[in-house]
């Protein structure tokens, strides 16, 4: 069973493979006509005289310098803003702690079975209070890296750009 093949009607079946199949010979033509013109120097190209190295190693420094400057005067501030949302979640667990115990003294006059039943609540309340605590003080931990981590990466970009107010682009390099 011999079948007629029709280029037109298999190109018309899958238009998009036609058109990726052109694409990529046209641009195969284009870079070896590209490739195969002979203009410019005819001396061996020295690509380590393209672009001044030293200038470059100082650029890095001075960024690194920068960062590095940056970070420890925000890690003083992350520290101090740690040590105070710790104290403030301990004394928000020592407040409902004293109110816990102020609820179970109170409930230890009356008959057993509220007592029971305050006591319990009692116990409910501290147990929700510290948990409260600890979860806020890992959430403001996280965000408070997240925070010094963006202003260390702004004030390297501030201190980069404000000392070579030429370098806004890696094309002049």
């Amino acid at each position: 069973m011999v079948r007629q093949f029709n280029a037109l009607g298999e190109v018309r079946k899958h238009p998009s493979l036609a058109a990726g199949v052109v694409a990529v010979l046209a641009g195969v033509g284009i870079a070896a006509l590209l490739l195969n013109q002979r203009s410019g120097p005819r001396e061996r190209a020295h690509p380590r005289g393209w672009f001044d190295a030293e200038a470059l190693r100082h650029r890095f420094d001075d960024i690194a310098r920068g960062v590095r400057h940056g970070a420890d005067g925000l890690t003083h501030r992350a520290a101090g803003l740690g040590d105070y949302a710790s104290e403030r979640a301990g004394h928000f667990g020592h407040e409902a702690r004293a109110k816990a115990e102020h609820w179970l003294h109170h409930s230890g006059k009356k008959s057993r079975k509220p007592m029971k039943r305050y006591a319990k609540q009692a116990r409910r309340y501290v147990e929700d209070a510290g948990d409260f605590a600890r979860d806020h003080a890992r959430e403001g931990g996280a965000l408070l890296a997240v925070a010094t981590i963006a202003a260390a990466i702004g004030a390297a970009a501030l201190e980069s750009r404000r000392k070579g107010e030429g370098s806004r682009g890696f094309g002049k390099l």
